[in-house]
């Protein structure tokens, strides 16, 4: 046999085995994953795995709601939770790029002070740190506030804004208001209008939707008692519902923009600020997502936990993997993911044993 021709044969052989190798992954995966939810008591999940830059498996297990028995669909809608960061961060981008806001100017200057004190928070500019905080400072977590105010007591900042890193909630709130007021729109509708629509994201938004009630998965507290649902005031930080679907959607657009060189996706994923979560040098922020340095790579990730539901997103843009899924439990879902990462990207992902999850087989 000629040299050239062995070539050939071996290269083909590869090209076929690894599909077989993915297969027998995603195989693993929908195997597992009925225990898995039955395990940590998850009523219901949407799930979604990207490969090669595609979205080549989505969907929903379990159940919507525990009373009625109603199955979980590719187009039931989940709580996001914190999810819904990212894709507020890529929309705060492309107006960076369109000149409409700087990451670098302080985000007071923007906005009347009554104008601020009125939709935010009355009494926030008695804190002078406040008119030192930017846009860049809020999408990577280095803006100082809180994750969430306390009730009844007034926000101030915890550090000098841009010094560190803390996580923050309140942080993205604040910006939502400021765009709001530059855009002279509820964010929902810029929302839809700058990123949903062009992304085909049709089961996405912020805003609680009574036409579309009847897909939403019910959501159910750590100890399994139902979350009664009901409109809420529209928050970046925490209100999305959406399909895993459809957040697929969002990180293929974004992960081949970033591929091709597009500056906004590219800034959304890379790593801006040095974190302490788990070992340093282990994980930083950019300006949306959370940055894993690996040895295969940089893996882009963030994380859902709020009382009524949790998920998790990562992948590698490099790459083109990902892998995408919401569960309508508290807390639970988070439980899941070291296994979930491990069986759909064949990563040994490291963040939960950081935070201290205990995985859903561990023994008590």
């Amino acid at each position: 046999m000629k040299p050239g021709i062995r070539l050939t044969q071996c290269i083909l052989c590869v090209l076929l085995w690894l599909p077989s190798l993915a297969q027998s992954r995603l195989n693993l995966l929908q195997k597992a994953l009925p225990s898995m939810m039955d395990s940590t008591g998850i009523p219901g999940l949407s799930i979604a795995l990207i490969e090669d830059g595609k979205v080549t498996w989505s969907s929903g297990l379990g159940v919507k709601n525990k009373a009625t028995k109603e199955p979980v669909t590719t187009r039931t809608l989940f709580r996001g939770a914190s999810l819904g960061k990212p894709l507020f961060a890529y929309a705060v981008l492309k107006l960076s790029e369109q000149g409409k806001i700087a990451l670098d100017t302080p985000l007071i200057s923007y906005v009347p002070p009554s104008y601020l004190e009125t939709h935010f928070l009355k009494g926030l500019l008695g804190d002078e740190q406040i008119r030192l905080i930017t846009a860049r400072m809020v999408l990577n977590h280095t803006s100082g506030l809180p994750n969430w105010r306390s009730e009844g007591k007034p926000i101030t900042t915890m550090f000098v804004p841009g010094s560190r890193y803390s996580y923050s909630g309140e942080g993205y709130y604040l910006l939502q208001t400021v765009v709001e007021y530059l855009v002279k729109e509820p964010i929902e509708s810029f929302m839809q209008r700058t990123v949903f629509k062009p992304l085909s994201m049709m089961h996405t938004s912020y805003a609680y939707q009574a036409v579309d009630s009847l897909q939403y998965a019910r959501s159910y507290d750590m100890a399994g008692k139902l979350v009664v649902d009901e409109p809420e005031t529209v928050n970046v930080a925490h209100t999305l519902r959406t399909t895993a679907d459809d957040y697929a959607r969002f990180l293929v657009a974004v992960m081949m923009k970033s591929k091709s060189g597009e500056q906004t996706a590219k800034a959304l994923l890379s790593s801006q600020v040095k974190t302490d979560i788990c070992q340093p040098g282990q994980v930083s922020w950019g300006l949306g997502f959370a940055v894993q340095h690996t040895a295969q790579g940089e893996l882009f990730c963030q994380w859902a936990k709020s009382p009524a539901a949790s998920g998790y997103v990562i992948g590698s843009a490099d790459q083109g993997t990902a892998l995408i899924y919401f569960v309508s439990v508290a807390n639970q879902g988070l439980r899941i993911a070291e296994r979930l990462v491990k069986l759909g990207l064949n990563y040994e992902d490291p963040l939960f044993a950081c935070f201290g999850v205990r995985p859903y087989n561990a023994r008590p």
